[in-house]
């Protein structure tokens, strides 16, 4: 008897829980917030094509010339992006929160992707990278070592943290460009995330609100402190940082 009255209670209650829908996190914001950004005549958009142009697998060499076989050149992957890290469009984008390299299967999975889920009369995309041209070399499977510099089996593209891969803008809300970039940006070989403008934006007002409030005598001295090995901080830092003038980039 009373385990059927737990019964009776707890039904109600079971089946209010099993008919709750869980919403992910950039659906709970107030919608009103989610309106289209610009009208289809204020948008800025490209002269020649909307969509992302493909690009070639490998690197065609000049007449009568060789493909150069590069060193691995980790320095092309280290530290920050000081050029590309911005958003030409001020809309969206995808931005790579650390060093990695980008391979021909990899532009076609965001290509065809993007292509696929865009619609071509308000909106557009845009490369920010270039197409692979970094030849890596490697040995076949089984092969006994020396013989001098084996051939190139693939090309890539390095990219540094903060560089900004691909655009889209156009007449489109945030939850729209958010649900066709963030999960594309989470299959790439290095960590990635989805930007907008305004997230830039706002993390820029961030850290000028830090640097002008940190009570930190030290913190508008970092590269003099780095220099003095004040408490021992050479012993944690890489030359790298001495280049970058900032302890903050990890090496990859």
């Amino acid at each position: 008897m009373f385990s059927s009255i737990l019964t009776k209670i707890a039904t109600p209650l079971f089946a209010q829980r099993a008919s709750f829908s869980y919403k992910t996190f950039s659906e709970r914001y107030y919608e009103p917030h989610l309106v289209a950004q610009n009208n289809l005549s204020e948008v800025e958009y490209p002269d020649n094509y909307r969509r992302l142009h493909p690009v070639q697998k490998q690197v065609t060499p000049p007449p009568g010339s060789k493909l150069y076989k590069y060193a691995t050149r980790s320095h092309d992957l280290h530290g920050p992006e000081e050029i590309h890290n911005k958003l030409v469009f001020k809309q969206f984008g995808i931005q790579a929160t650390y060093g990695g390299e980008l391979k021909f299967g990899h532009f076609e999975m965001l290509r065809l992707t993007i292509n696929r889920r865009m619609e071509e009369k308000r909106m557009f995309a845009q490369w920010r990278v270039p197409q692979p041209w970094k030849g890596k070399t490697k040995r076949s499977l089984g092969k006994r070592m020396g013989g001098g510099k084996p051939d190139i089996k693939f090309f890539v593209t390095p990219v540094r943290e903060g560089r900004i891969i691909v655009e889209l803008g156009g007449n489109l809300t945030w939850k729209e460009a958010y649900r066709l970039l963030h999960d594309i940006s989470m299959k790439l070989p290095f960590p990635a995330r989805f930007v907008s403008q305004e997230l830039l934006d706002c993390e820029d007002e961030i850290s000028l609100y830090i640097q002008q409030h940190n009570v930190n005598p030290f913190a508008d001295k970092v590269q003099h402190v780095m220099l003095k090995n004040y408490a021992g901080s050479q012993e944690y830092l890489s030359p790298w940082h001495f280049e970058w003038k900032s302890p903050h980039f990890k090496i990859p």
